[in-house]
């Protein structure tokens, strides 16, 4: 069957309302396409790495299908403790790399598949197909299980946000009901808001090049002790860079500040622990680093408050 790459949603902050949209959970996870031709099924992510032998779960989709060849899109999760999905459990099935490992994984971290689409039944593209009539067909053509779920669409994206954040997800996808299926971002068609967390900081180091400050070292307070989080560039201005910069021989280290666990990094000029920022952020990764930060600012907090505790925005 034909390689269809992905339509691929816009992120904004203003969420879509009115009678021409449906809303639904972002599911934090992997994009999975799924294509099944008589009950054989191989899997792809978004950038067309296969990826079947890795999430055999996945191949109940073939048993579950009222036809013979199909393509659908979704998403591939791993929910926490608390039944949330989390990006970090996902990552932990996605790095496998070793097949005798593979079944203690599945038991650890059982991967759930997220279906939101339907791009061909039987050899017939539905891509063209308005998106109100893909569902339809989909919920026809496909039949759910505890592994293999359907995404539940929503009226009120504003309502649907809200449930979302207080529970700590990641956001939510809203769809024109009238779209069509259109590879990448070239369409005003579908948009994702998602949820902002952030966190205070110490400001542990720098990162520099050419006389130039490139990203922060970050930290936070464990037990008394620092432990780096990570660093950041992202969102750090030519005015910021310059400030820290003409401060650097006043706060320099001749060595790292007292912190917790390994180093992580070589190229740093350590400071001392006096300056905090705040710092928006997906997710906290297994180690406790950040994903995908954005400096804020500088703040005006104590670096004693900085005990890694996040914030929602």
């Amino acid at each position: 069957m034909e390689w269809i790459e992905p339509m691929e949603p816009i992120l904004t902050e203003t969420i879509r309302s009115g009678d021409g949209w449906i809303h639904q959970v972002k599911w934090d996870g992997i994009r999975g396409l799924c294509y099944v031709d008589n009950g054989q099924v191989s899997l792809f992510t978004r950038s067309r790495r296969e990826r079947t032998e890795w999430y055999p779960e996945i191949s109940a989709v073939g048993k579950l299908l009222n036809c013979s060849k199909a393509i659908l899109d979704g998403e591939l999760i791993v929910l926490d403790d608390n039944g949330k999905p989390s990006f970090r459990n996902i990552m932990k099935r996605e790095r496998i790399r070793r097949k005798e490992i593979l079944p203690r994984y599945q038991r650890s971290y059982p991967v759930h598949y997220m279906v939101f689409d339907i791009l061909l039944i039987d050899g017939k593209d539905l891509r063209k197909v308005p998106l109100a009539d893909r569902k339809q067909l989909l919920n026809k053509t496909l039949n759910s299980s505890d592994i293999i779920r359907m995404v539940t669409d929503y009226i009120d994206g504003k309502a649907l946000f809200s449930k979302v954040k207080d529970k700590g997800m990641e956001g939510i996808v809203s769809k024109r009901i009238d779209s069509r299926y259109i590879a990448g971002k070239k369409h005003r068609d579908w948009f994702k808001t998602k949820i902002k967390k952030q966190i205070l900081a110490v400001v542990c180091g720098v990162k520099v090049n050419n006389n130039e400050i490139k990203s922060l070292v970050l930290g936070v307070y464990e037990e008394n002790r620092l432990r780096i989080i990570g660093s950041v560039s992202s969102g750090l201005s030519y005015s910021d860079k310059q400030l820290l910069f003409k401060q650097l021989s006043r706060l320099a280290l001749p060595e790292p500040p007292d912190l917790k666990g390994q180093l992580p990094y070589n190229d740093v000029i350590w400071l001392n622990p006096v300056l905090t920022a705040i710092v928006q952020y997906l997710e906290r990764e297994p180690r406790g680093g950040l994903r995908h930060p954005v400096l804020v600012g500088f703040s005006a907090r104590k670096p004693t408050e900085a005990n890694g505790e996040e914030e929602l925005v």
